[in-house]
């Protein structure tokens, strides 16, 4: 049985799906057995970012309802042979695919892959729920703002209720200089404001939206920072010992912060 993780969000929009596919890319890539489930029922995006969108047959609605066996629902990679997508339902609800026919699916894709990552549904409600109970390491992506810090908090509170893993900590669209600034607080103080271990820090990048358009992962939009944070992160998330960046402040502000205080 390979590795779980499931990778989740307190709130939509702050890259979760981005990092998955890029996170499956790079397993691949590494010749490691990938699946990655999208497991946002009604709103599947990961085929889209995968670019085999035209290729969808069966999905996870299919499996569950038993119209099709978990083979024939499993889309390969073009490019990656050993990575493998099953898509969500476009057209059903969280409510119309069981919590046991769910942990079924998650444990015949584990027990044929080196790495199962679940693209989770944002937010806290059922979809979520779904996916939880069934030994995934939690991987939550936030960005450094208010809003987000805050779901995540409900975020990490649930998966305390639920007896869950303790959730590991993604920072995407950190803007550095920002942080040396002290506009946003340090991953380091995120990581401890919500009391988790910190995996990576992605930073801002517009190359990467101007990847998905062209319906490429982040791994593949042309930032170097980016493309080595995502194998950062991959490399933490087994174990590794690799390191994390560091954003001091600059000399001018630190000379202007000794200035102020004296």
């Amino acid at each position: 049985m390979g590795r779980i993780f499931s990778i989740m969000s307190g709130k939509g929009g702050v890259g979760k799906s981005t990092l998955s596919v890029s996170l499956a890319e790079f397993y691949a890539r590494t010749g490691k057995t990938v699946v990655l489930l999208d497991g946002d029922i009604g709103q599947r995006c990961a085929d889209l970012m995968l670019n085999v969108q035209d290729r969808v047959v069966y999905d996870l609605g299919d499996v569950a309802d038993k119209t099709c066996k978990l083979d024939e629902a499993l889309l390969p990679h073009p490019d990656l042979p050993t990575l493998s997508l099953l898509a969500a339902p476009q057209i059903l609800t969280v409510s119309d695919v069981k919590r046991k026919a769910m942990d079924k699916i998650i444990t015949q894709l584990s027990e044929r892959s080196d790495i199962l990552l679940l693209d989770a549904p944002a937010g806290i409600g059922k979809g979520l729920k779904n996916l939880l109970g069934t030994t995934a390491e939690p991987v939550v992506v936030v960005t450094p703002d208010d809003v987000c810090i805050r779901d995540a908090e409900r975020l990490s509170a649930l998966l305390s209720q639920m007896e869950e893993p303790r959730p590991s900590l993604v920072l995407n669209r950190v803007r550095p200089m920002w942080v040396r600034r002290r506009l946003i607080p340090s991953p380091e103080q995120i990581a401890q404001t919500l009391d988790m271990p910190l995996l990576g820090v992605i930073p801002e990048s517009t190359k990467i939206y101007r990847a998905l358009l062209r319906h490429e992962t982040a791994l593949d939009c042309g930032d170097k920072k980016v493309a080595n944070a995502i194998e950062v992160i991959a490399a933490r998330m087994l174990g590794a010992d690799a390191p994390l960046p560091e954003y001091a402040p600059s000399a001018v502000l630190r000379f202007f912060n000794r200035g102020g205080e004296a």
